[in-house]
């Protein structure tokens, strides 16, 4: 299980800092696959904004160079977890050519939030005491 945690963080980790480090500097030269009008659209209102693809890629860059050196990981996790959410609904929903990469962060996403699961447990307590 300690390797299976190790390659999941690891990939996970790699994913968010080289596509948040090529969101600033272009170095890995992908074809933009088709999109709908709705995923253009949703696309277009984000980039429309002025701020919100910078502050998140700096977001997924932090975020997964913590996760690869594992400091604050369980952390990590659950502030990198909305944008995990949103790249698979996007890819699944919106534009489907990119679904297998947005299931596979889900999945990944969701395997190491089960291995750090006891990091967890404050968060769910119904009913918190000081």
């Amino acid at each position: 299980m300690k390797i299976a945690v190790l390659i999941a963080r690891i990939l996970l980790g790699l994913l968010f800092v080289v596509f948040g480090i090529n969101f600033f500097y272009p170095f890995l030269h992908m074809a933009q696959p088709p999109m709908s009008a709705k995923a253009q659209a949703f696309s277009g209102g984000l980039w429309g904004s002025g701020y919100f693809f910078q502050y998140m890629k700096v977001i997924e860059i932090v975020s997964g160079l913590a996760i690869l050196v594992n400091r604050y990981t369980a952390f990590f996790l659950l502030i990198l977890f909305p944008i995990s959410v949103n790249i698979f609904l996007f890819h699944t929903i919106l534009a489907p050519a990119g679904a297998p990469m947005g299931i596979g962060i889900i999945v990944i996403h969701l395997f190491l939030g089960i291995a750090y699961r006891k990091y967890y447990a404050g968060i769910f307590t119904a009913k918190p005491t000081i």
